[in-house]
């Protein structure tokens, strides 16, 4: 019986290896880069950097919204949302990678 698909977006996000030890890394992140940093943005600014590929298009809007609290639960918000996007596309190609190719049609 195949999984439903939430339950399957779950799994490819949280049930792998490697996906496991991204979200470690960044939940680590502040504990990391804290000692080496002095200032918050640049703790934001390594946020950002280990989310890049999908954070740097979710933080486009936060650019115009200016200082507030609303800007930012924002940002941190679209960090977390980039972390799962990042995770959930590492599970994808974690599983596209262990998958039997005897398992798959050859067609040659």
């Amino acid at each position: 019986m195949r999984d439903s698909r939430p339950r399957a977006v779950v799994r490819l996000t949280f049930a792998n290896p490697v996906s496991l030890g991204y979200l470690a890394l960044v939940a680590s992140l502040p504990l990391l880069v804290s000692p080496w940093t002095e200032g918050q943005a640049f703790a934001d600014f390594w946020f950002a950097l280990a989310t890049a590929p999908s954070s740097v298009v979710l933080l486009l809007p936060d650019v115009v919204t200016g200082f507030s609290a609303w800007a930012s639960a924002y940002h941190y918000s679209a960090l977390a949302l980039s972390a799962l996007i990042n995770a959930f596309l590492l599970g994808l190609a974690h599983r596209s990678l262990r998958r039997n190719p005897a398992r798959q049609g050859h067609t040659a």
